[in-house]
Parts: C-alpha cells; structure tokens; sequence
C-alpha cells in the first residue's frame, strides 16, 4: 500500500474549520499516513504577506513522498509543495468559478499534479485544460456522523435554523415568523451563531428544520455557476434535521432521491407553517438521510476515495 504524507493544518481554530479538523483528524487515525505540521500561526502571517508581493520560491530539493494538503491557504504549501516529491495533492472546497485563473496559476506554479475539488464542476472543468502531469477528481464533502448528537424531535426548541451565510431574499420574506416560531439565524453577516464547537453541536441537534441553499444561489458573485454539497448539509443530516432549502447540482449525483424539501418561493411562509405543523410525516424521510450520511457519506469514505486516486495516477 502507498504511504502519504498530510501536511497537518497547524493555525487558524475559527469554528469554520471544523470542516478541516474533521476531515485531518480521520487521517491522522490511519496507520498508512505520515502527518507532518505546517506552519503555526506567524509563519503562516509572514508567507501570506510574502506572497502577495512575490512568486513562491522555488527549493533545489527532491521527495519521495506523497504529500497531500487540505485546503488552499496557499501559506500552507510552504515549503513541501516549493520542492519537487513524487507527488503533490491538493484537496480544496472553495473552488469557486472567479477563482479558476487563480487556481489553474497555483497549480502551475507549484507543479500540483493531483487536484482534488468538493465541486463536481469544478474537477470537470480543470481536468478540460489538459494540463500536462496533472489530473483533477472530484472528492466531494464529507462529516464525522458520530460526532453528532440526536435530541427527540418532541424535545426540539429551535424550530428553524440558519447557520451561516443567509439566503437574504428568503430571509426577509419568511423574518415574520418569528412572531410564532424560534427561528435562529445570524443577525448580522459573519457573526457566529454558536460560538463553540459544543454549543453548536447541541444547537443543530436542538433544531427541526435547518435551511440549506447552495452559494450559487446565496452569493453567485463569489461562487459563479458552481453548486456543490456542503458539509452543512451533511451535518444537519447526522444532527436529524429536516432540510428546507435548494439542492445543489452535485447532490443529484450522489443521492438517488431527493433528501430535501425545495423552499416554496411562492409561499414561503405557508410551507413553513404546514411542516412544523405535520412535521411527524417528515421523520421518515429524516431518518433516511441519516442513514445514508452515516453508511456512505462521511470523511472515512472520502479518505478511502483519496487514497484509491493517489495510488492509481498515471501522469
């Protein structure tokens, strides 16, 4: 079996990098992985501003290894991916359509040779640019099922929930609801609903319906036409949610039902009404996804992808 080699993210502990910590922490559990730390906190602060200014340096080294880094800070390529080994992996969430120039750069400047995206799009459309020693799959996002909690539907205090980025328009034509229902949302961009990783792990459990809408629809300025699972779905599947929202393009290929209710943008409010008020006739359905998250769609699965590309490129 191939050896790879994480390079471990060693800063930023915003509670949005439960994604990484999540997705590092099953790595760091298999006994094929070396884990290697990168840089801490200043020296990830010093590369930034570095490489704002200047092209990365390049390093007269070679490596056996196959190192593979999550996420694309690029402060944490240094300085494994500034020299030759015998394979570079890049695993990366964000990738957006304004930042495909970006990305095909960084690729070429660091001699990725193994991109993997949570985007479908997005795989598809680098591997398009036939760049030479270089391959692109799709690796989609994933969750650690058993670290979520169920609290007994009966018991749930938090009727709504929108965690993070808001679906403004939707938002301000169901705001009213708050006169009859707890409807938990952040009350200005960027502000941290759950502050720690317990209070939000209790709060999506404490939550009937958490609404999830792709980013193409909440902010296409950023995203671009790409529309992919995120890990907030995941998550409020493990945490038996029901989802209201939008399904993204990538979900289609990954499950063979619809596992959400799709926003009724014509009466939004009426919908939300009608679900709480038969929410029992939706716990089939809730309880399906779970079941579905748990058996094919956390991050061990998505290792085990990994590993399979990693050890099967021919470039």
């Amino acid at each position: 079996m191939k050896k790879f080699t994480l390079i471990k993210t060693n800063f930023n502990n915003h509670v949005s990098m439960d994604l990484y910590h999540e997705f590092e922490h099953r790595i760091i559990e298999k006994k094929n992985w070396e884990i290697i730390n990168g840089v801490n906190g200043w020296m990830a602060f010093i590369i930034r501003q570095y490489l704002k200014v200047f092209a990365p340096i390049k390093l007269p080294f070679f490596s056996k290894k196959n190192y593979v880094i999550i996420g694309y800070q690029k402060e944490k390529f240094f300085p494994f991916f500034n020299y030759k080994s015998n394979l570079k992996t890049l695993w990366m969430y964000d990738a957006w359509e304004p930042l495909f120039d970006d990305i095909e750069k960084t690729i070429k400047q660091y001699n990725i040779n193994l991109l993997f995206t949570a985007s479908k799009q997005s795989a598809e459309y680098f591997n398009s640019l036939e760049i030479k020693k270089f391959r692109a799959e799709w690796i989609p996002e994933g969750v650690e099922s058993e670290n979520y909690r169920f609290i007994d539907y009966n018991k749930r205090t938090t009727d709504i929930l929108q965690l993070g980025r808001k679906w403004n328009e939707y938002h301000n034509s169901i705001k009213s609801i708050e006169n009859k229902y707890v409807y938990k949302y952040e009350k200005q961009a960027g502000q941290i609903i759950f502050k720690t990783r317990e209070e939000f792990l209790e709060g999506l459990a404490n939550s009937k319906i958490s609404i999830c809408v792709p980013s193409d629809i909440t902010h296409p300025e950023r995203t671009g036409k790409i529309s992919t699972l995120t890990n907030r779905y995941l998550q409020s599947m493990a945490s038996r949610c029901l989802i209201l929202g939008k399904l993204p393009h990538d979900m289609r290929f990954l499950f063979d039902y619809n596992p959400i209710i799709e926003i009724d943008e014509e009466n939004p409010i009426e919908q939300i009404n009608s679900i709480l008020e038969n929410f029992s006739s939706y716990i089939p359905l809730i309880e399906k996804n779970y079941e579905i998250v748990v058996k094919y769609h956390n991050w061990n699965d998505r290792i085990n992808q990994m590993e399979n590309y990693i050890s099967d490129i021919k470039l």
